[in-house]
């Protein structure tokens, strides 16, 4: 028995429906993979440098020069906090005094 005509022909749609159906998928997961590709290159490029960076601060010939400046700074800072303390103790100490005089003052004037 011959087929019809019009049954061959959804055959072949459906076969070439399925197969433009795939080659998108094909063609979807590609450009994926090259989108991927592109942002783990960024990354690796973007670590490269970290690390590169990371070498040349912490190089022998680098770090001890800047662990020093950073030991100096720390110092410096230390200085400067125990100088503001003390005048912060020297302050505390006026206005103690200066509201005991104001109150035998009133005292006084009582």
């Amino acid at each position: 028995m011959v087929k019809p005509v019009f049954e061959e022909m959804t055959v072949i749609q459906l076969v070439i429906g399925l197969n433009l159906a795939i080659a998108l998928v094909g063609f979807w997961l590609a450009w994926r993979l090259w989108q991927l590709r592109k942002t783990l290159t960024s990354a690796t490029v973007a670590l490269d440098t970290l690390e590169r960076e990371t070498r040349l601060a912490l190089s022998p010939e680098q770090a001890p020069g800047q662990l020093l400046e950073g030991r100096d700074a720390i110092a410096l800072v230390r200085t400067r906090y125990r100088r503001c303390r003390q005048q912060l103790q020297q302050l505390q100490q006026i206005f103690a005094t200066t509201t005991l005089i104001l109150r035998l003052v009133r005292r006084v004037r009582s």
